[in-house]
Order: structure tokens, then sequence, then C-alpha cells
């Protein structure tokens, strides 16, 4: 028996990085380092996520501590003041989690339509 609520059901997992028990890297994270690479600025990624700047720092600190290297090269503020840029492994680190958590959402997406599959009505395709 296939139940008709089978058409309305999705996936969306969130996907997350851990170093031993140590959750460091997720949807959060992420997107600090994509705004850092956008804006060229922490505090200014910090600002468009509505993210304190010393929690934003917190969060690199903490995922640079994880990993034992650095992900996001700052330059201090000063007249015209400061700047960050992501490191290779900084680039490295948000490009690949992105494919990794697209293709945790494809194969969830896989695995929701075998375990609740949907029942085709005559002369319907899906």
């Amino acid at each position: 028996m296939i139940y008709p609520f089978n058409k309305k059901l999705r996936s969306n997992p969130r996907v997350r990085l851990y170093a031993g028990d140590d959750r460091f890297f997720g949807p959060g994270t992420k997107d600090l380092l994509a705004g850092i690479r956008k804006t060229g600025s922490v505090q200014q990624a910090c600002a468009q996520m509505d993210l304190s700047y010393s929690k934003g720092r917190h969060m690199i600190r903490h995922m640079e501590a994880a990993l034992e290297t650095t992900l996001v090269e700052r330059t201090r503020g000063g007249a015209g003041g400061g700047s960050a840029v992501l490191t290779p492994a900084g680039e490295y680190l948000l490009d690949q989690f992105a494919a990794y958590e697209q293709a945790v959402k494809r194969y969830a997406q896989q695995q929701l339509q075998q375990f609740f599959p949907i029942e085709e009505q005559e002369g319907e395709q899906t």
C-alpha cells in the first residue's frame, strides 16, 4: 500500500563536519567563509549574516583549530581598513563542502523516493 501523502514529502538534510566529536563546520560557517570570499572582510561578512564580529572571529578560530590550519588570512585595519582572504585551504574547504553537501542532498532525495515511492496513477508519469 502506498499512501497519498508521498507526493508531499521532500528531504532537506543539514550537513555538518566533525573532527572527532567536535562539530566545526556546517551551514553557518559555510556562509561565513562564502561571505569573506565575496566581501574580502570578516566584519562585512558578519554584518551580512547579522552575526557579531566577535562571534565570527570565534567561528574562524574554532574551524582553524579543528583542522590545524589557517583558513582566513587577515590584515589589520588602519586608515584603509582591514581585509581578509581565504587561504587555499579555506577555498578548498568551502568548495569541497558545497559539492559534498549537494551530493548528500541528492542521495537523501533518492533514498526518500526509495522508501516512500510514489504510486503512479493510470496515464500519469512522474
